[in-house]
């Protein structure tokens, strides 16, 4: 590979992440700037009240999403539980699972005709529903936070194994009690991890489309659902520029405090000279097994139990007639859905896309992450490693919105660049873990020696991180598959994917297809998403 070559590749993924953000960051600003009225937002009484609901529901289901994620985190890496690699194993469902989908399996079990309401009235000979939690805030807070608590549960299990457990050892010998060891040493410890997972849970609730749209109250909605439907309803573009732009001011400043705060706490993590692997004990106090109890009784019912209802609606047919209807269990759906031409051309196009969306995230990321550790070796510049997290502050909603209003007619090719422009930083935060951990002394020596040090150093870099390379390609992978909103918004012609025709199916009232449909949509994604996250452990620089 000559220099040549190198820095031409450097430039064009330089170009791609350079124009990435740039679109990412000024598309909602250019959209607002194509309405001609001053007065873009009539209602402005409605403005403070839809900003309130949209951070109310955000933090409430970040809040939820924390009180159960990290007491699993905490069982699941210290103490020898049943089922801990089957509950880690769900960390892929926020990512691979379409929010659609996991909304799908909350009305079929909780909803007004849901097998637990029916249950409930069939066992105590109830006439009314008992359980109408779910079209209400409660709802969407419930929904949202154990769906995305895997997220929280997977990051602070993996930063607690690794928590060195003679710090801890030490303390206790010195006196300190279980409850001071945990606030003066662990929750430090713990710091970047909840701030992590909190950050991003909170993002993907303060840009709930779905789950707003199926179960919010009369009077209640979100900013992502009032731009959607000012764009695409009322046709009032003005209006929609203008929520976009408030959306994505305060998602930008969220977004910015959390890089700051991210970096100042990674420095709080502590040290260890010690390489032992950390022992899980046997539970042996009361309160932890109350408290597994009823963290097993809140998954179960609250996240397991919608999954198994979709999984139970793929299998269920119904026969005979309206009044005389029966369910009863067998394959008709996938049978029906494999016989149609455009399931397999949704099924090729999601894999096309994915594929190509991965490739160009992970290349923009290993690419980024070369030159953040060329530059910033000793992790001091905060700057640079905030930047990644900017498109975060975006959502696809408002990403697609612009787009439409700049190219009226996308293409596959604005898709995987728009996917690709989102999942970059997912890539690169992996990736940069990974390279953090090798040895400066390694890549001062490498400088030294090389004739060409900047081709040397992506050499070093992509032999000693490949495994996190595999393992952020297929991550990327998994979320552009997954991902609904943005094929939605841009609404190319003759272009659909597993995730837009599970919606199409549903949106036609069609739920045990569209479970069906959404399943094999989860049997593609989540093997790759769990094999690359147990192949990036291997990774050891």
């Amino acid at each position: 590979m000559k220099l040549f070559s190198a820095k031409t590749i450097l430039v064009i993924i330089a170009a791609f992440i350079f124009l990435s953000l740039c679109i990412v960051f000024t598309v909602s600003l250019m959209v607002a700037i194509v309405p001609a009225e001053i007065d873009a937002l009539s209602d402005w009484n409605t403005l403070p009240k839809i900003v309130l609901f949209t951070l109310k529901q955000a933090f409430f289901s970040t809040l939820l999403a924390l009180c159960i994620g990290i007491p699993t985190a905490y069982f699941t890496a210290c103490k020898q539980i049943p089922g801990s690699s089957f509950l880690l194993s769900f960390s892929a469902v926020p990512l691979c699972v379409p929010p659609l989908l996991v909304a799908l399996g909350y009305v079929m079990f909780f909803g007004m005709q849901g097998v637990a309401n029916r249950f409930v009235m069939n066992l105590f000979n109830l006439k009314e529903p008992p359980f109408t939690f779910l079209y209400s805030f409660w709802g969407i807070v419930i929904a949202q936070g154990f769906y995305n608590f895997p997220l929280v549960m997977k990051t602070c299990h993996d930063t607690w194994k690794k928590i060195p457990q003679e710090e801890s050892n030490a303390a206790m010998l010195l006196g300190a009690s279980p409850l001071r060891i945990f606030r003066t040493i662990t929750i430090v410890q713990l710091t970047p991890a909840i701030i992590s997972s909190s950050m991003v849970v909170f993002l993907y609730c303060f840009f709930s489309f779905v789950i707003v749209m199926l179960f919010g109250g009369v009077g209640t909605s979100v900013l992502e659902v009032e731009i959607y439907q000012s764009a695409r309803s009322s046709l009032n573009m003005s209006r929609s520029s203008t929520l976009a732009l408030v959306e994505t001011g305060i998602a930008a400043t969220i977004t910015v405090f959390y890089g700051i705060l991210e970096s100042k706490s990674a420095s709080s993590q502590g040290m260890s000279f010690l390489n032992e692997k950390k022992q899980r004990e046997n539970i042996s106090y009361l309160w932890q097994k109350i408290t597994t109890f009823f963290l097993y009784l809140l998954i179960v019912l609250f996240f397991i139990a919608p999954l198994i209802s979709i999984l139970t609606a793929a299998f269920t047919e119904k026969n005979g007639g309206y009044h005389s209807q029966t369910l009863t269990l067998g394959i008709k759906n996938f049978t029906s859905i494999f016989s149609r031409v455009s399931f397999w051309q949704a099924l090729g196009n999601t894999i096309l896309i994915g594929l190509s969306t991965a490739i160009l995230s992970v290349t923009a990321a290993l690419f980024y992450c070369c030159f953040v550790k060329t530059v910033d070796s000793n992790k001091k510049n905060i700057f640079l490693r905030t930047i990644p997290l900017l498109p975060m502050a975006v959502s696809s909603v408002v990403l697609g919105f612009g787009i439409t209003c700049i190219i009226p007619k996308a293409t596959p090719m604005h898709l995987c660049f728009m996917q690709a422009a989102t999942c970059w930083p997912f890539a690169y935060r992996q990736i940069i873990a990974a390279m953090d951990r090798i040895p400066q002394n390694q890549l001062n020596a490498t400088k030294i020696l090389s004739p060409n040090p900047i081709e040397s150093i992506f050499r070093i870099n992509i032999s000693m991180c490949k495994t996190s390379i595999i393992s952020a390609l297929g991550f990327c992978f998994a979320i552009s598959c997954g991902d609904t909103t943005l094929p939605l918004v841009l609404a190319i012609p003759k272009l659909d994917t597993l995730a837009l025709y599970t919606y199409k199916l549903a949106s036609s009232y069609r739920f045990n297809e569209a479970c069906t449909c959404g399943l094999i949509l989860a049997m593609l994604t989540m093997p790759i998403f769990i094999f690359s996250s147990k192949f990036g452990k291997k990774e050891n620089p």
